[in-house]
């Protein structure tokens, strides 16, 4: 009975038991992202099945937290969400709540390039593409994405033309493929190519600081993701009649499933005073004592210049002077002159500044597995080192996506910004130019007298010669003028995606881009700019301008819209064979017009003007008050591209696209241009027989071949020519077309054939990366100039005949130098080789400087020289070797004309080197200890020349002005030891070389004054440190760090004596690049 008992209890007990067990159980929990501790929304927690497909599962909440009934006997759930590694739950009895870390799966977001059509599994990269992922390290302190580019890209190469603010960089990559065509990157915003990316020339005075001028100088770095290069024909193909410059990809960034994220960052800038001490120029003592030396020689040439000339003239001691020097001054002379020596402006204190700069930035963004979004607000102000001038911008950026159902989704982005540089008024002469001004203003000049009233400076000149001498004081001007470019852009793109099935999708893409600037220029009456203008402008000795200011304004409204296309196929069979196909249509329209318009009279206080009586036609002409310009274009496109990847190590690549403009097409044959590429891959390192090499973690081979185009948009087919009226009969005024150039309805797209053979090689577990690229690129159908005969009425017109060639090596290699618990240390360098020939190119008979053909299209000729004569005159080096004088090498007449046929006289010059550089790299240090992060950027550019502007003229030196103390090391009869000439005059007994040399402009054309470029630039030193998060999580701080950055600190660089930066040494009128000094924090909620 007893033991009855026992067993029913037992049989109860195990029943009991049972049916606990085969009860569902709940299990709760939370998943977080293991980088910030933040919750991942929308992840799935499910149970899988025997198959691997999901039973059943549940996502995580706006909390990351989920709940889900299990089946009793589970063991395992799993966890996923796209861009994370799968996570695995092993379940414990009686533990029911589970906190799960889950980490970003690097493979996955790397295994993609953006290319601005298509997203490329990187495994499957035919091309030569590089991506640069956007951070704190690699912004740093500059404020404009083409300055963060520099050094970052083998084969890329960039020349800062200007320390100006918001100065943009000459980027050029894989050298350059037009002659007179663009030759800048196209810029693609997020799948829209971008307008106005065109550098302006920096040649122009008028630009050395109103250069803020590209649309991609509106864009904010801080919005960016990141960063992609297209170089060879297989990246930039299917970008068409555009691509020949390579293509510069932008890829912002968006929001992200998860809980509202808010980042705020702010940077503070100081940019200490230039120092001009580079420049040599000489102190009050040796510019009195070169004045009184000029002034007893037989150097006339504005003898009256100069306040010592000024001063013994006021005596009416000159003559005396000459003949007896300086005892036969009186004392009062004497007195004066002396009293110069005392005066030491420095022109560096007083025209240059250190400025303090500031940024700040704010973003939100999140969203749902349904919806996405991301805003930002951006806000700089950059002063520039010269007074006066100043850039600000400020950016709106909103983005947002939206997955209707499973099939559908849609996407907008807005992108605005506006931008106002202020700088000051330039003019041809350059001296309203303070960065120029500075090196001519004579340093015993004072800008006021003792009672604050501007003292002018008489010695300066414009071009209408020695009589004609306004009034000038550079502070009066910036005082009484004003300078103001406002920019106002406006980006949005929209796009949407139909995914059919996982094999086949739709999309389409608009962008409309519109672009606005105005440029007002402002002249007080009581300003160098408005008497200047009122001596051009005369009639019978009388300014025919009114009385007052003057008000020009000119505005440019530009448009542009995209729309684009594409139907996407992929597909793997068996696992062996991958398919991935696209076809799609592209079109395109611009528009550009300008308006300028000018007041005189004006009266800034009341804003009115008052009209001008012009005498006669002629000199209503000469001063234009309103004028407009037009230029519409359009562009439609359809485009292909396809790849087969064989057991996941041989791809084979294609794309083909046809571009057609109304630019061309007046011949129908011409209309189109079919652009085209050829790719491969092999990856070596997925064969069988590298399975047991260990030591090698990748290697590939890449090869392509293709025609990418260019459009040179200053050409036309057709007959080109401004509206006039003339008068052919005597009385009749008649309307009339003066043609500017010849047509040639031949004309059409440039083209560029392109070749590439790429390695890519990691070696042990990835310490070592290393990529190396050949290419070849031959320019044809480059438009170009040819010479057509006098009897035609035209001296040449447009071709398309020219012809070019780019030729180089890429290197970039990373390394893992150390990698241990608390201490990393990586090294990047990369380099790009490149040869740049003109293969074809002509210029007239009647030109006596060379072609550049068989040279680099920046090639600089010069005559070379072989030291100088006993009589202080420069000898000149003949092709055998010989050493001869000007006379006998130009064969020259008495009155300084070469007798040589134009021929021969091209002949004379010898190619010295180009502007273009041989070798362009970087040279990158990352070291982190813990929290702390050290980075050291440096950049490079070889083989690179630059022609100078002479530092004196030896027949036109102005005494009234300074100079560097070059012109105290000229020849003289007591100083021979020299390699710079003597001051010339007509009185030497060497008429023909004397008139060369004053007409002809001959000094500059010496070789010695082109000079060696190469430099080693110190971009960056930043010191960057993360905050523990037990002082953040208090005060509800998600991640927080600061950093101190110091930016062109040092430069090692060949000889740069006299010049005050070896970029810019090149352009008397630039800024020079400034130091910076960068406090920056970044603060994550």
């Amino acid at each position: 009975m007893n033991m009855r008992r026992i067993e029913c209890i037992l049989l109860c007990l195990f029943i009991g038991i049972l049916s606990m067990a085969a009860q569902p159980r709940t299990v709760t929990g939370s998943v977080f992202d293991k980088a910030d501790n933040q919750p991942v929304i929308g992840a799935t927690i499910a149970v899988m099945s025997a198959q691997g497909t999901v039973a059943h599962g549940t996502t995580t909440d706006l909390d990351g937290k989920f709940k889900l009934e299990v089946p009793s006997g589970t063991q395992n759930l799993t966890c996923r969400f796209m861009g994370y590694t799968t996570t695995t739950i092993h379940l414990q009895t009686g533990k029911d709540n589970y906190t799960v870390y889950m980490e970003n799966d690097s493979k996955q977001l790397n295994e993609l390039v953006v290319t601005g059509y298509q997203a490329i599994d990187r495994r499957k990269l035919t091309s030569a593409v590089t991506t640069i992922k956007m951070s704190d390290e690699i912004i740093g302190g500059v404020n404009n994405i083409d300055q963060a580019l520099a050094g970052q890209i083998a084969g890329l190469s960039s020349v800062t033309s200007s320390g100006s603010p918001g100065a943009p960089v000459k980027l050029r990559i894989r050298g350059t493929a037009s002659l007179s065509g663009t030759q800048d990157p196209l810029w693609v915003l997020d799948g829209i190519p971008l307008e106005g990316t065109d550098i302006p020339s920096m040649e122009d005075l008028q630009d050395i600081d109103n250069i803020y001028q590209t649309s991609i100088a509106g864009i904010n770095p801080q919005d960016i993701e990141s960063i992609t290069v297209l170089k060879d024909a297989a990246a930039t193909a299917i970008y068409g009649a555009r691509a020949a410059n390579g293509v510069i990809v932008i890829t912002t960034k968006k929001g992200k499933a998860g809980k509202p994220q808010i980042n705020f960052s702010m940077k503070l800038t100081y940019n200490p005073k230039t120092d001009i001490d580079r420049l040599n120029l000489l102190n009050s003592d040796e510019k009195v004592d070169l004045e009184l030396g000029l002034l007893q020689s037989d150097y006339t040439y504005r003898e009256n210049k100069g306040d010592v000339a000024r001063i013994i003239a006021g005596y009416g001691l000159t003559d005396a002077y000459k003949a007896g020097g300086w005892n036969a001054l009186s004392p009062e002379a004497q007195a004066d002159i002396n009293a110069l020596r005392a005066v030491n402006t420095d022109w560096n204190d007083i025209l240059f500044r250190g400025v303090f700069n500031q940024e700040y930035n704010v973003s939100l963004s999140g969203g749902s597995e349904k919806a996405t979004y991301y805003s930002a607000l951006g806000y700089y102000v950059e002063q520039g080192n010269v007074e006066s001038v100043k850039n600000d911008r400020f950016n709106l950026t909103l983005k947002t996506d939206y997955r209707i159902n499973s099939k559908l989704k849609v996407g907008a982005s807005v992108f605005a910004n506006r931008r106002k540089q202020r700088s000051y008024l330039t003019y041809n002469e350059g001296f309203t130019n303070p960065v120029y001004y500075s090196r001519i203003a004579n340093p015993y000049m004072r800008p006021f007298d003792d009672e604050g009233n501007y003292i002018y400076d008489t010695n300066v000149q414009h071009r209408q010669g020695d009589d004609i001498v306004p009034d000038f004081n550079i502070f009066e001007e910036r005082a009484n003028t004003s300078n103001e470019n406002t920019f106002t852009s406006l980006m949005s793109i929209f796009d949407a995606e139909f995914k059919w099935n996982e094999h086949f999708k739709v999309t389409s893409q608009f962008g409309l881009q519109w672009d606005e600037n105005m440029i007002e220029k402002y002249a007080g009456q009581d300003s160098y700019a408005m008497r200047r203008e009122k001596e051009q402008h005369q009639y019978n000795g009388t300014t025919v301008l009114p009385e007052g200011g003057s008000n020009k304004i000119t505005e440019n409204h530009s448009s542009q819209w995209t729309w684009k296309a594409m139907a996407e196929y992929q597909n793997r069979f068996k696992d062996i064979h991958e398919l991935e196909l696209m076809a799609g249509t592209e079109i395109r329209h611009n528009e550009d017009k300008s308006l300028y318009s000018a007041v005189y009279g004006y009266d800034a206080r009341t804003l009115t003007s008052k009209p001008i009586i012009f005498p006669n036609e002629e000199k209503a002409e000469s001063v234009p008050l309103h004028t407009e310009t037009y230029l519409e274009n359009a562009f439609v496109s359809w485009f292909a591209t396809g790849s087969y990847t064989l057991l996941h190590r041989y791809t084979l690549g294609g794309s083909i696209r046809f571009d057609g403009s109304d630019i061309f097409g007046v011949a129908k044959k011409y209309r189109y241009l079919p652009l085209y590429s050829v790719s491969g891959l092999w990856r070596i390192s997925d064969e069988p027989f590298m399975k047991n090499v260990t030591v090698i973690n990748h290697l590939g081979l890449r090869a392509s071949y293709g025609l990418q185009g260019n459009i040179d948009k200053n050409t036309s087919p057709y007959l080109i020519g401004i509206y006039d009226q003339t008068t052919i009969l005597p009385g009749n005024s008649e309307d009339a077309i003066r043609p500017s150039s010849a047509p040639n309805p031949d004309l059409r797209w440039e083209k560029t054939q392109s070749a590439n053979i790429g390695m890519d090689l990691s070696l042990w577990d990835n310490i070592i990366s290393l990529s190396v690229d050949y290419y070849y690129r031959k320019g044809t159908d480059l438009i170009g100039l040819r010479m057509l005969p006098l009897e035609t009425g035209y001296t040449s017109t447009t071709v398309n005949w020219a012809q070019m060639e780019n030729e180089g090596v890429e290197v970039a290699l990373t390394t893992r130098n150390i990698h241990t618990k608390d201490f990393t240390w990586f090294t990047n360098l990369n380099f790009g080789y490149n040869d740049n020939t003109v293969l074809r190119e002509t210029v007239a008979e009647n030109a006596i400087k060379p072609s550049r053909e068989g040279y680099s299209v920046g090639a600089i000729f010069a005559y070379k020289t072989a030291g100088l004569d006993d009589e202080g005159y420069p000898l000149f080096l003949t092709q055998d070797g010989r050493k001869v004088t000007a006379t006998e090498f130009f064969k020259l007449n008495n009155a300084g004309a070469s007798t040589l046929s134009a021929e021969e006289q091209r002949n004379l010059y010898s190619y010295i080197g180009s502007t273009e550089p041989k070798v362009s790299g970087g040279f990158m240090n990352t070291f982190k200890y813990k929290r702390v992060t050290l980075g050291i950027n440096c950049i490079f550019n070889f083989g690179m020349y630059v022609q100078t502007t002479p530092t004196y003229d030896p027949t036109n030196y102005d005494r009234g002005l300074n100079s560097n103390r070059d012109i105290l090391n000229r020849w003289t009869p007591d100083h021979t030891n020299t390699t710079l000439p003597k001051l010339m005059t007509e009185n030497d007994g060497r008429t023909g070389e004397y008139l060369r040399y004053k007409e002809q402009n001959l000094f500059r054309e010496l070789d010695i004054w082109v000079k060696k470029q190469n430099y080693f630039r110190f971009e960056s030193i930043r010191l960057g440190y993360e905050l523990p998060e037990k002082w953040l999580k208090p005060v509800g701080i998600k991640s927080a760090s600061v950093s101190l950055e110091g930016r062109n600190l040092w430069v090692i660089a060949s000889n740069y004596h006299n010049y005050l930066d070896p970029e810019t040494m090149g352009n008397p009128y630039a800024a020079p690049i400034p130091k910076s000094f960068i406090f920056g924090l970044n603060v994550n909620f």
